[in-house]
């Protein structure tokens, strides 16, 4: 199990790009939040089995809506919390 903090940057906020990010961690079984930025950037926090977290970082580099332009993407590992689901917050 490993436990990151993604920073999505780009066009990312109002095309639909937390819906998505959530539908594809539910797909990929991950677990934790996204959220909007006011500096126009996503925050994920995300959680899942090796692989699974692979998946979804890759996915989230060549946006999962293809109204969205991610430009860049940093990963940071974080200390495991538990997290019951994955969720859109404020």
């Amino acid at each position: 199990m490993k436990s990151v903090i993604i920073s999505i940057h780009g066009r990312v906020q109002g095309v639909g790009f937390r819906w998505t990010t959530a539908r594809l961690a539910n797909r990929l079984h991950v677990v934790g939040w996204v959220r909007n930025e006011r500096d126009g950037s996503v925050t994920v926090r995300a959680q899942a089995e090796d692989a699974s977290l692979s998946a979804f970082i890759q996915a989230l580099k060549q946006s999962p809506t293809p109204y969205a332009k991610v430009s860049k993407v940093t990963v940071d590992s974080k200390k495991i919390e538990h997290f019951e689901k994955f969720a859109i917050t404020d």
